[in-house]
C-alpha cells in the first residue's frame, strides 16, 4: 500500500515538473500531452527491430515448449510421436485414439500455456517499473502464451484441429461450437483490454514519458509492426509445411492487440523516471534469434522422437 501510494505521488511529481517545464503548469485548459515531442524516426525503427527480435524469440520458446508439452502428454497415453517444427506427428492409428487420450493430449499444451502466461503475467508486474529491454521479452511470451490458449480454443473450434479435437469429442453440436467461438472472441478482446496497460508500460524502456501526441506511433512501432513482420518471418521459415490452422492461430494475437490500441486513448500521460535512455539495439538479440532460428528449423526438420 505504501509503495502503490509513493508511486501515485512520484507520477503526480513528475507531471507537475513536466507542466512546469513547458510553462503551463497554471493553464486553465487541461494540455494532456498536447506539447509537441520530436523524436527522430531512426529511434521507432530501432524499436521496431528489437521488438521484431524478442516477437520471434518469444514464439520460438513458447512454441516448442508447447510442441514438447504436448508430446509428453501423449507419451502418457502410450502414444509414440515424433515433434517437428510445424507439428507432432502422433505414431497410431486413427481408430487406436480413445476419448480420455483425445482430450489428454490435446488439451494438455493449452491448459499449460493458460497456467505458464499467469506466471508470466505475475513476473511481468513484479518488475514493470524496470527498464531492461528484457521485460519486453516476457511481455511478448505473455501474448503468445495467451495465443496458445484462448487462440487455439477460438482457431480449433473453427477449423477443427487442435483443441478443437476436444471439442468433437465433446459431442458438441455447430451450436455450441459456434456459442464457444464467440466466448472465445470475447474472452481475448477482454484479456486485450486488461493488459493495455501493462503493455504501455513497456514504454519506459525507451522513453522517460509517453505522451499523447505520440503514443499511437509507439504503439504502431512497438506491437503492430513487429506482429505484422513476425507473422511473416514464421510463415518463412514453416515453409512447405504451411497449414491455415497455423497461420490463423499466429494471427490471432489480433484480438489481444486491438484493445491494446483502442484502449491507450482513454489514459492520461504515463511519466516514468528522469534516467537516461539509449535506444539501441543489442547485438546480442539478432545473433540470437538467427541462432534460435537456424537451430528450430535444422534440429525439428530432422523430428525428434519421443
Amino acid at each position: 500500500m505504501v509503495t502503490h501510494t509513493g508511486n501515485r505521488l512520484y507520477t503526480a511529481y513528475r507531471k507537475i515538473r513536466f507542466l512546469a517545464k513547458r510553462g503551463s503548469l497554471f493553464s486553465l485548459s487541461r494540455p494532456q500531452g498536447s506539447g509537441r515531442i520530436y523524436i527522430p524516426k531512426r529511434v521507432f525503427k530501432t524499436i521496431t527491430l528489437n521488438s521484431l527480435l524478442l516477437f520471434l524469440i518469444a514464439y520460438l520458446i513458447v512454441y516448442v515448449l508447447n510442441l514438447f508439452i504436448t508430446g509428453y502428454a501423449a507419451i502418457i497415453f502410450n502414444i509414440p510421436v515424433l515433434v517437428y517444427y510445424y507439428d507432432v506427428d502422433y505414431l497410431i492409428r486413427g481408430i487406436d485414439w480413445t476419448p480420455d487420450s483425445v482430450s489428454g493430449v490435446f488439451s494438455s499444451g493449452p491448459i499449460v500455456m493458460f497456467a505458464l502466461s499467469l506466471f508470466l503475467l505475475i513476473l511481468y508486474k513484479s518488475v514493470e517499473t524496470e527498464t531492461g529491454i528484457l521485460r519486453l521479452l516476457l511481455l511478448w511470451m505473455i501474448f503468445h502464451s495467451l495465443t496458445r490458449f484462448f487462440g487455439e480454443i477460438l482457431v480449433g473450434a473453427i477449423f477443427n484441429k487442435g483443441f478443437g479435437f476436444v471439442i468433437l469429442y465433446m459431442f458438441l453440436m455447430d451450436t455450441g461450437k459456434v456459442i464457444l467461438t464467440i466466448l472465445g472472441f470475447m474472452a481475448m478482446f477482454t484479456v486485450g483490454l486488461a493488459i493495455a496497460r501493462l503493455s504501455l508500460y513497456s514504454a519506459n524502456i525507451y522513453f522517460n514519458d509517453l505522451l499523447r501526441n505520440y503514443r499511437l506511433k509507439f504503439i504502431l512501432y512497438q506491437f503492430i509492426f513487429p506482429f505484422l513482420m513476425g507473422n511473416i518471418v514464421i510463415l518463412l521459415i514453416k515453409i512447405p509445411q504451411v497449414s491455415y490452422f497455423d497461420i490463423a492461430l499466429n494471427a490471432s494475437m489480433v484480438l489481444f492487440l486491438i484493445p491494446v490500441v483502442m484502449r491507450s486513448f482513454t489514459f492520461e500521460d504515463f511519466y516514468f523516471d528522469e534516467d537516461q535512455r539509449t535506444v539501441k539495439t543489442n547485438m546480442v538479440l539478432p545473433v540470437a534469434a538467427l541462432l534460435l532460428l537456424f537451430l528450430f528449423r535444422l534440429v525439428l526438420g530432422i523430428g525428434v522422437r519421443l
